[in-house]
């Protein structure tokens, strides 16, 4: 691997770690490990605290592929590697923790990490897993050497979902109780939006994709994946035990490696791209048909394969809107009307997020696509899952 000072692609590993002696001695070792490996990393072992030094560790931690956080009681207490941590974490770059000493970092509570508090060097699938994240990485930053433009540009790669065009216009949001019987509340009451151009994902994120992610971030795995791999046989099942601060990390690395902006949907876009324009109970007409989604009446009580039920396309032919899984949206759940600038879409607050679709293990009528299930960001369940959005260029809302 090249010299980080001269490389043309992000392939070498930066090292964050405390300046106590115990972290020192271990973050030289490991240094020496990476190395004989074949890794480039970069390393400062000297205590130098100007604002020279640290503009060339913002440098380093940009130019990285990867970064490992040594975590100890003094690097989590050390302002330097908190800095480090918080520049990766906001860059999107893939952080490797190892548990030297102590608990671990709060910051770093969705990344998988290695106890090496004998230690120990980290175990070969460490050295696998980093790999990949560069490998990952080195493919990144080559593709995007390469302005786009509409010649050249491919409707999705392999990184991303194919993406079906919702165009811009009024859609009616809601429940009408004259017209529906099992309309709820929070549904009501019905009115019209009109809505600017997007794009929006045609299945769920899959298993398969999600992998690419841990992969690809060290982001934790779901809790029922066994060494950090999908259930054999449910590679193009939907992604589920995910929350929405992972659905939403998982489309800010999606951004990253694609260089457009993915996002969850607003719960609005959600229910547009299920229903159309014509207000209809379900994605293929108003009359539940048993057979077209997997709801509990289909006694699966399992995800099944996001292309499993074509007959129950939306009316712009996007899949699985209807049953599978509850798939989470940007938004905060406050009473209609629905309005974009009361705050509902702040991605900052921790507060209860709207989830849509309906799922295997609950009935028909919480499938209908106006229905508003509520979780707080945190929550997880084997029937939980998300797909993602994408704003198209500018365009004026109808109306």
């Amino acid at each position: 691997m090249s010299d980080p000072k001269n490389a043309p692609l992000k392939d070498y590993v930066f090292i964050s770690y405390s300046h106590s002696p115990e972290d020192r001695a271990y973050a030289r070792e490991l240094v020496s490990n990476l190395r004989a490996s074949g890794f480039n990393v970069w390393i400062d072992d000297r205590i130098d605290f100007g604002s020279r030094w640290w503009q060339t560790i913002v440098k380093a931690v940009r130019g990285c592929s990867a970064l490992i956080a040594i975590m100890s009681p003094d690097a989590e207490a050390s302002e330097w590697v908190e800095r480090e941590v918080q520049l990766a974490l906001s860059d999107q770059i893939p952080i490797f923790p190892l548990l030297l000493r102590g608990k671990g970092f709060a910051l770093l509570i969705t990344r998988q990490y290695i106890k090496v508090d004998d230690g120990t060097m980290p175990p070969p699938d460490f050295y696998e897993r980093l790999r990949r994240a560069i490998s990952a990485d080195d493919r990144r930053t080559a593709a995007d050497s390469e302005p786009e433009t509409a010649e050249t540009a491919a409707p999705w790669s392999p990184f991303e979902p194919q993406r079906v065009s919702i165009p811009a216009g009024e859609v009616c949001i809601g429940s009408d109780p004259t017209k529906d019987a099992r309309a709820k509340k929070a549904e009501q009451p019905q009115h019209v939006l009109s809505l600017a151009a997007y794009e929006i994902a045609a299945t769920p994120v899959t298993n398969d994709a999600y992998l690419a992610f841990v992969q690809a971030t060290n982001h934790l795995a779901p809790s029922h994946w066994v060494n950090d791999k999908p259930p054999p046989g449910q590679e193009d099942h939907p992604v589920v035990q995910v929350s929405w601060h992972d659905a939403t990390a998982y489309c800010r690395w999606l951004s990253s490696v694609t260089g457009r902006a993915y996002r969850l949907p607003s719960e609005v876009e959600w229910e547009k791209a299920a229903r159309g324009g014509d207000g209809r109970l379900y994605p293929w007409g108003n009359q539940w048909q048993e057979g077209r989604c997997n709801t509990s009446e289909s006694g699966t009580w399992d995800t099944t394969p996001v292309d499993a039920h074509p007959k129950g396309a939306s009316p712009y032919g996007l899949l699985d809107m209807a049953g599978n899984v509850w798939e989470w949206t940007s938004s905060l759940h406050i009473a209609y009307p629905y309005d974009p600038t009361d705050g509902r879409e702040a991605l900052d607050v921790p507060d209860r997020r709207v989830l849509r679709g309906g799922s295997f293990g609950y009935k028909a009528d919480l499938a209908r696509c106006a229905y508003r299930m509520r979780l707080g960001p945190e929550s997880l369940g084997r029937d939980i899952g998300f797909r993602v959005a994408l704003s198209s260029s500018p365009t004026p809302a109808a109306g």
